[in-house]
């Protein structure tokens, strides 16, 4: 997809997340989106787009909004791989904008002045330059890279391209999907997509549907464990409805009445996630774990949601019981 020709010395280099469950994990959600809004809002000048990933990641590029300009498969899913031939491609340029912590290695020997947009530090590689200018958006971010003995700096700009986000959401029908028009709606929050593990969602949902709820989950195609999920909805016998659907799930957050956030790290990453859904009115619920990554399945993780969803029902029926009838 070849996009707008000016800013040709200016490169952003942005993965995005692959939809083939058989490839290594690379891109994120909140850098792609991060990338096309802070320059559609001209917080950032525009330039070549350069995508990381194999082909399936297009499609997902074109739905965050990414006119990208070129793409490049990392061999073996290393972008540390990519080097010699990303120096090649940006031979010309005067700057370079890095929007993944993941990609940075592909930063070394290159001349060009250097950013990198860090929201994941810890997924960084463990040698940058000490040339690239870092910006991060929380403390604990400065902190970290302040530790490597690294300068970063806290981006107070960028985090407000996603206040916005609402008003880009396509209205969706609910029966468009066969749900429920009386289920509650729940999905697990992620920036990376195939971090979500189905499996866990689907055993959350059985304890939440025997607390009495009518319930729908929701889960995007790139997560893990899906054939385990189904297997364990059809053991509870269909109680609740399960869906899966195209990545990326954010682009439905107006069928949401709830994103459950399993493992919140405090990270960029993490908080820009979570200010992107209660922008668009979709409430975040956090779930904080010692021992492990991911949904439990001890019904004691239930408490918090189920209060949660109480509220719901409760703020539903009041706005039945104090709206007008049609024909008064």
């Amino acid at each position: 997809m070849i996009t707008n020709q000016d800013h040709h010395d200016i490169v952003h280099l942005v993965a995005v997340p692959s939809t083939n469950p058989d490839t290594k994990p690379l891109g994120r959600l909140i850098p792609g989106m991060l990338c096309h809004r802070a320059i559609q809002a001209g917080l950032t000048p525009p330039g070549q787009i350069v995508l990381v990933g194999d082909s399936t990641c297009e499609s997902q590029a074109q739905l965050l909004g990414l006119q990208y300009t070129s793409r490049l498969t990392p061999p073996l899913g290393n972008p540390k791989l990519l080097r010699r031939r990303f120096r090649q491609l940006t031979r010309h340029a005067k700057r370079i904008i890095c929007w993944n912590d993941e990609l940075a290695s592909m930063l070394r020997g290159i001349t060009a002045d250097r950013d990198l947009i860090s929201t994941l530090p810890t997924h960084a590689p463990s040698h940058i330059s000490k040339n690239i200018s870092i910006r991060v958006f929380e403390q604990q971010d400065r902190e970290y890279w302040e530790n490597r003995e690294h300068i970063a700096e806290v981006d107070t700009l960028l985090p407000g391209v996603l206040d916005d986000i609402a008003d880009d959401l396509q209205p969706i029908e609910r029966a468009m999907l066969g749900m429920n028009p009386d289920a509650i709606c729940i999905g697990v929050l992620s920036d990376r997509p195939s971090d979500v593990d189905a499996r866990e969602l689907a055993f959350l949902m059985g304890l939440l549907n025997a607390a009495g709820y009518p319930l729908t989950g929701i889960v995007p195609n790139t997560a893990s464990h899906i054939a385990a999920a189904r297997r364990h909805h059809r053991g509870l016998g269909g109680k609740f409805q399960f869906l899966v659907i195209a990545d990326p799930i954010t682009a439905r957050l107006p069928i949401f009445d709830a994103m459950i956030h399993p493992c919140f790290d405090g990270s960029g990453s993490s908080m820009l996630i979570e200010r992107m859904c209660e922008n668009a009115d979709v409430p975040v619920l956090r779930l904080k774990q010692s021992a492990r990554e991911g949904l439990s399945r001890a019904p004691a993780v239930a408490g918090p949601i189920i209060e949660h969803l109480d509220a719901l029902v409760a703020e539903a029926n009041q706005r039945l019981s104090t709206a007008e009838p049609i024909n008064a």
